[in-house]
């Protein structure tokens, strides 16, 4: 079995009370709305005031506390049976973008025990995100999230011992039903972890064999169906385009499927992801160099879908899932595929490539005309970091969304993203932008036509050539699926953006 490195471990549990818990920290979570002018508003948190010796009133009196967003005050805790600590965490006044919102205070609650080096910490709050379920598991989610990194490759013994410690997080006084909106969080957390240990692995770890045999062992310990194709048998089966992207490398191409088959299932999904594990461009190679890092995430729509099918699995959500992940590396080489190559895809039409760093594209063609052929799903949803003109639309805050075949699936998908918390934002399919794609000497080309224009767009457009004309979601990942600047994500490492948005889907396809 491949085993993962060693990250934090938390263990997040309710309690009734916070008395007699002998926590480290005490984190109370409170709006601005919760104080005026120095004072406590309601009675319920001037209960919880006391039952920390008025730490909370002292730093609201002095000022020290307002409960802006984000902010935080400490202060020592009187009541040793209680905590050492009281940690304020201001939710600010805003109301937009609460699942977003309750996930960023689960990062500063992490912050602030990881700051420390507590053990165990209980949570508390009178704020609005407290007041629904599906909050309160967000902010565990950010908890988890907050805990999280990616090890030393050389770890001492001592920071083994750290990660191996665990951190103990009890919400405090939540309403009845709260245990099993916190168990389903849980599952969600595992899944986005193990993506983001994907996502940040060397690319000299995380090699498409390496991303396959993980995710095998993650998929078949939940029960799940597993085939995994390699090179011989992804050339008897036509993936010519794959094939051709991955002839540079000395790693062997890895083609997973996954599928989760409930009997009570009244429609099927299949996420499909591209799984890059290092891109150098090819023969149109990344230049200058400095283009080259952080190439090694060119494999996160992979590591999402494969994570994702795991996650909805363990929550029995009663949809048909299926997760396609196609891994390879696009290197260079006297094998790799060139400028002017035309290649035949697993539906026969065929690409002329204009740009071996348009790869990404090329590779899903197999992996899409494959899903859409011999799985023959009812929706496709394709999570790739496809362009980096994504981020010159919508920068690191959000994914660009491109429906296809269907008057409901725009729709769909923004809801799903808004419970979700992970922003979307749907762009443009015009006809005209396909025409941009539509080659000469073969069907399509990999790049369109009038240079710099339109390069998400086309992209999509591109892709949507290989579904059969099924309810089809593009998702261009490429801003967010590491340096996420939205709220509710870590900054400047993985996101695991994705994971909780293809749950949503799975659940709104499936009316649960």
């Amino acid at each position: 079995m491949t085993t993962l490195p060693p990250v934090k471990i938390v263990n997040i549990s309710t309690i009734p009370a916070i008395s007699n818990q002998s926590a480290d920290i005490v984190a109370v979570v409170l709006d601005e709305t919760d104080l005026e002018q120095g004072k406590i508003k309601n009675s319920g948190l001037q209960s919880l005031d006391a039952s920390l010796g008025g730490a909370i009133s002292a730093l609201a009196e002095l000022k020290d506390f307002e409960g802006k967003w984000l902010s935080t005050a400490v202060t020592l805790c009187t009541v040793n049976s209680v905590a050492k600590r009281v940690v304020l965490v201001g939710g600010g006044k805003k109301t937009d973008e609460k699942p977003a919102r309750a996930r960023a205070i689960g990062l500063k609650i992490s912050e602030e025990a990881l700051r420390f080096k507590a053990k165990k910490v209980t949570v508390c709050g009178s704020s609005t995100f407290f007041a629904a379920a599906e909050l309160v598991a967000q902010m565990a989610v950010g908890v988890r999230m907050g805990a999280y990194k990616y090890p030393n490759s050389n770890l001492t013994a001592e920071a083994r011992k750290e990660l191996e410690t665990p951190l103990e997080i009890q919400f405090a006084g939540l309403s009845a039903g709260a245990d099993a909106g916190l168990k389903d969080a849980s599952i969600v957390a595992d899944s986005i972890e193990t993506c983001r240990l994907l996502q940040d692995a060397p690319p000299n770890v995380a090699t498409p064999k390496y991303v396959a045999q993980v995710m095998t062992d993650k998929a078949r310990a939940a029960g799940l169906t597993v085939q995994v194709y390699g090179a011989e048998k992804l050339r008897q089966m036509g993936f010519n385009a794959m094939m051709a992207v991955a002839g540079g490398s000395c790693n062997e191409p890895q083609f997973v499927v996954v599928e989760y088959a409930p009997v009570n299932a009244k429609t099927s999904v299949a996420f499909v992801g591209k799984g890059l594990t290092m891109d150098t461009g090819g023969y149109s190679i990344k230049t200058p160099s400095t283009h080259q890092v952080g190439m090694k995430y060119d494999m996160s729509g992979a590591a999402v879908v494969l994570n994702s099918v795991v996650a909805i699995a363990k929550l029995q959500l009663p949809v048909r899932v299926f997760a396609v992940a196609a891994l390879c590396e696009n290197m260079i080489d006297a094998h790799a595929y060139r400028v002017g190559d035309v290649l035949t895809t697993y539906n026969g039409k065929t690409i002329e490539v204009l740009n071996t760093d348009a790869e990404g594209r090329i590779v899903l063609s197999d992996a899409l005309a494959y899903t859409a052929k011999d799985l023959k799903p009812d929706t496709i949803i394709e999570y790739s970091t496809l362009t980096g003109a994504m981020i010159t639309a919508l920068g690191h805050l959000g994914a660009g969304i491109f429906p296809f075949n269907s008057d409901t699936l725009q729709d769909t998908v923004s809801n799903a993203a808004k419970a979700a918390g992970e922003r979307v934002w749907p762009m443009p399919t015009w006809d005209e932008i396909g025409e941009d794609v539509k080659g000469t000497i073969a069907d399509v080309n990999n790049i369109g036509a009038t240079a710099g224009a339109c390069g998400s767009s086309v992209g999509a457009m591109f892709l949507k050539e290989f579904v059969e004309n099924k309810p089809y979601c593009h998702v261009d990942i490429a801003g967010v699926a590491n340096g996420n600047m939205a709220l509710g994500f870590p900054r400047k490492i993985s996101s695991g953006f994705g994971v909780q948005l293809s749950v949503q889907i799975a659940r709104a396809l499936s009316g649960k």
